[in-house]
């Protein structure tokens, strides 16, 4: 929204745009703000989505740093969290246009929901080993609601759980997109070669992608729509390999 000359610090997971990312300094992990660094950076104002010790905020207002909790983990938190930041800022107007893009791109997604007459049942995995996948209110999930697929793992209410093998098989989803970092391996290959995954329809029929825009479609922020769009393309490629392999079956 164009406030980016007020930052003072950041935390070690904010990276971009990478361009503007030197010049500000570390003065904290994810919700573990570091006192000394963030002291030394002078801030105003400490903006906060998720404080792992809550009794930090405290020790910020006694040396007169007012925290401000910014709400930003689901996808309808983005707008509000926009303009929150802006009138804070003094970027009113700018905050309103970036929040009414998202919503009208949002809205615009979901009207085109009810067309995607075949929707994929899809494992959202974020471990290659022990599998951890997704429920229904985590962030990626409604972005995979949104672009046209079923998250196999919608009906717990945990953002993120533990799940056994034997879970994954009876559930024997359609497609495993998987959301980590794979290093440029060929995630296929992977699970082709172990025990009881090769059983899996989704392996079988070679339906396992890698996202390779992780941060868009896991970090809440203002670029949800890249984040859409970029799992609007798995799906699509999917479709067209799914619909190649029954073409096959069929001849």
């Amino acid at each position: 929204m164009g406030a980016g000359d007020l930052l003072a610090g950041r935390t070690e997971a904010c990276d971009y745009p990478p361009e503007a990312v030197l010049r500000v300094p570390v003065t904290g992990g994810f919700g573990t703000p570091y006192l000394e660094p963030l002291l030394a950076a002078r801030p105003t104002h400490v903006l906060e989505t998720v404080l792992s010790d809550p009794g930090l905020a405290d020790r910020l207002r006694a040396l007169r740093i007012p925290v401000i909790h910014v709400p930003c983990a689901r996808l309808g938190d983005i707008p509000d969290a926009l303009l929150q930041i802006g009138a804070l800022t003094g970027h009113d107007a700018e905050a309103a246009r970036v929040a009414a893009e998202i919503l009208a791109g949002v809205a615009a997604a979901r009207a085109q929901r009810a067309a995607h007459a075949q929707r994929p049942r899809v494992l959202l995995l974020f471990a290659p080993d022990t599998p951890i996948t997704a429920g229904g209110g985590a962030f990626i999930a409604e972005l995979l609601e949104l672009a046209g697929g079923d998250n196999i793992g919608s009906a717990s209410p945990r953002d993120y759980y533990h799940v056994s093998l034997e879970w994954v098989l009876n559930a024997n989803p359609d497609m495993i997109l998987c959301v980590f970092d794979t290093h440029g391996a060929d995630v296929f290959a992977r699970f082709a070669s172990q025990p009881g995954w090769s059983a899996l329809s989704a392996v079988r029929g070679r339906r396992v992608y890698a996202v390779s825009e992780l941060d868009t479609v896991s970090r809440p922020g203002p670029r949800v729509l890249e984040g859409l769009a970029h799992l609007r393309g798995v799906l699509a490629r999917d479709a067209l390999r799914s619909g190649r392999t029954r073409e096959r079956t069929d001849e």
